[in-house]
């Protein structure tokens, strides 16, 4: 790594006289340049173009100055100087009146800056220079700067002011040379050193495929590297189904006390996120392949796309996925099915996350898996009552077959109710079923032993199995037809469960955290709802209108409404970022808002077992429509009692031409738990 630094981008070794590096800095188009890949970092390099290391030293440092309300800012100042020319620094001292020896001594140390102080030392030196100040003295008033030890400014001030005789001069001297690093500025020894790791990643763009390079960046944004698991030791019997939904494992404890719950070690909201920015930079990022993908994001040379790694896919955990890159290769689903073995889940990721794309259409891989593994029934008889029951598939066409359906009901009533612990062969009856044996004429056969009324067992299967004589004809008449439309209830039972939402879109946001495809919202009527793009708005607040209470004025800011799906949520900032058609955004919500929403409702059925009738609005692949205001990068959730509507939406369908059916509250009635 070493051998390799110091040939390839040492800082000595680096030719800082290549115009392309200065390109890119200025076009902004490589990832994550170091201090330079924010908007205001971006804004500086475009509006500068530093065209050396200076240069860029400079602008690294001129982005931290602060400027006091309705003044030119150090960077507008930097620029004008720049494009101007250096007499207009100049004619502005002289127009100040200041004698000839502070002008020269200003030129000497600001004019590679172009009129501006934006470096600590800058400020030591010019102060020893001018003012007069000892290295001490100098230094203090470093420190006064790099420490915002705002309650020294006024001393400071008093003491810059007292080494001048004229006030005038001092004033200048001060607004140039001082007062723009009150608020924080940088040392050389920073801004240089930054300046030079940006200039590295520069050059590593150029000189290598900008594949690798982004791919880099892929893996560190979205966190790959970092281990976020967590165990916790649970109830042997708590539920599993919602959390296996969600990546999380479960490990028996060898004397089965209890179980390891095992948080997915992925941080799916992260790579959601990191992905949603990359691609926003124009960079593809390809779906994950069964024989090419690795562990993480790996770049693929040949299709110039990063290839998405099998670790972020949701299910499938890292014992699978070594077992996956050392048996390959493969060459269809049916082969890697039976030789791996994954589990179900596993395997509907991978299936709805496109790793057999290559092989096989991925719709029909999911109907042939779900198909293959579905709990199909291989024939018919009376034991397949239940679920020809469940389907509705029972034939009621004429009134014994209506009664035979009621006797099987009722003999199962009989055994799960009425059975003794005596073991003597006699079902205890309750009123339910006394009233029952009347009505179908068998109350003859009803036992009394002056406490208790009994059936005999065998005299009730013998009734039992000659009513069922009726289903046992009507199955083998047509075993084939019940068959078959038993299976396919089977088989679409586990379709709804596992892909229900049959398009491909949805299932990629669902495993992957990001559309391959088509975003899900990028067809919908717009217009008719007032959407609008995020990133066309202004960054600050526009005000509508204002008014006066009191000393204050209260504006009242114009309200927009964007939309886009979930990829992940920050319960401590009341966060919750949506990937919109055009990027990803952060929108913030009022913290009790925010846990209105993002609470999970359950209802107390029957049995006492609480049932989830809603989930949080903010689960990952969720849509909603927001209202509010553009505030630099975040999105500011808000409404106006005047403004009319609802401040959030819940996107329940999206209608083929383009309409939303949306939900504006949450349902009401239920045990509401955080989650």
């Amino acid at each position: 790594m070493r051998e390799f630094y110091n040939k390839y981008i040492h800082p000595e070794v680096i030719d800082t006289t290549d115009q392309a590096i200065w390109n890119h800095l200025a076009a902004g188009d490589v990832l994550d340049v170091f201090q330079f890949s924010t908007g205001v970092g971006l804004a500086i390099a475009k509006r500068l173009k530093p065209q050396d290391p200076m240069e860029m030293t400079a602008a690294n440092a001129m982005m931290r100055l602060m400027s006091e309300k309705g003044k030119e800012s150090q960077q507008d100042r930097y620029y004008r100087i720049q494009h101007s020319g250096i007499k207009v620094f100049d004619d502005e001292m002289k127009a100040q009146h200041l004698p000839q020896e502070l002008i020269d001594k200003m030129h000497k140390h600001c004019d590679k800056y172009y009129g501006c102080c934006p470096i600590q030392e800058q400020m030591m030196e010019i102060l020893m220079d001018v003012a007069h100040f000892t290295l001490g003295e100098a230094n203090t008033a470093r420190k006064i700067v790099a420490k915002k030890q705002m309650a020294k400014i006024p001393q400071l001030r008093e003491q810059v002011f007292s080494k001048f005789d004229n006030e005038k001069s001092a004033e200048y001297f001060w607004e140039i040379a001082v007062a723009p690093q009150l608020g924080y500025a940088f040392s050389l020894n920073h801004s240089l050193p930054y300046s030079f790791v940006a200039i590295q990643m520069i050059y590593l763009v150029i000189h290598f495929n900008p594949i690798y390079w982004d791919t880099a960046c892929l893996i560190v944004n979205s966190g790959s590297l970092e281990d976020n698991s967590e165990e916790e030791v649970v109830d042997i019997y708590a539920p599993e189904g919602d959390d296996l939904a969600n990546g999380v494992t479960f490990e028996d404890l060898p004397d089965r006390s209890g179980k390891i719950r095992k948080t997915a070690a992925t941080d799916y909201g992260k790579i959601a996120k990191a992905i949603g920015d990359i691609q926003k930079a124009g960079i593809e990022v390809g779906l994950p392949d069964i024989n090419k993908s690795k562990f993480g994001f790996a770049p693929d040379i040949e299709n110039n796309k990063i290839l998405f790694g099998l670790k972020g896919m949701l299910n499938v955990g890292d014992e699978l996925v070594n077992t996956i890159i050392a048996n390959r290769p493969y060459s269809n689903p049916k082969e890697f099915l039976y030789r791996i073995k994954p589990g179900k889940q596993a395997m509907i990721s991978l299936i709805k996350g496109g790793a057999f794309d290559n092989m096989m259409d991925r719709k029909e891989l999911m109907v042939w898996y779900i198909w293959e593994t579905c709990d199909k029934k291989k024939r018919i008889t009376l034991q397949n009552m239940g679920g020809l029951m469940k389907y509705d598939l029972l034939p009621e066409e004429n009134e014994n077959q209506v009664m035979a359906r009621r006797i099987y009901e009722f003999n199962r009533y009989l055994k799960a109710i009425c059975k003794t612990t005596k073991n003597n062969g006699l079902y205890q009856l309750d009123e339910r079923a006394i009233n029952f044996l009347v009505e179908i004429g068998e109350d003859n056969n009803i036992q009394f032993d002056g406490t208790n009324y009994y059936l005999n067992e065998n005299i009730w299967d013998n009734i039992y199995q000659k009513w069922m004589d009726i289903f046992r004809a009507w199955i083998a008449n047509n075993k084939d037809e019940i068959l078959n439309n038993l299976n396919m209830k089977i088989f679409k039972d586990d379709w709804d469960k596992y892909a229900s939402k049959n398009n491909l879109s949805a299932w990629e946001m669902e495993v992957l955290c990001y559309y391959y495809h088509t975003h899900e919202l990028n067809n919908i009527n717009n217009n008719k709802y007032g959407f609008v793009d995020f990133f066309k708005l202004p960054e600050e607040p526009i005000i509508d209108r204002s008014f006066t209470k009191g000393n204050h004025t209260i504006h009242i800011y114009k309200l927009f409404k964007i939309c886009g799906t979930c990829i992940a949520k920050n319960k401590t900032k009341s966060t919750v970022t949506i990937l919109t058609t055009t990027g990803p955004v952060e929108v913030k919500f009022r913290k009790e808002y925010f846990s209105l929403f993002d609470k999970q409702i359950s209802e107390r059925g029957a049995d006492g077992t609480k049932h989830i009738v809603e989930k949080s609005w903010f689960n990952r692949g969720n849509m909603i429509v927001v209202s509010g205001i553009r505030n630099g990068d975040n999105f500011m959730s808000k409404k106006y009692a005047s403004s009319g509507g609802h401040q959030l939406y819940k996107i329940d369908e999206i209608l083929p031409n383009g309409d939303l059916i949306l939900k504006d509250a949450r349902y009401q009635g239920g045990i509401e738990e955080d989650v």
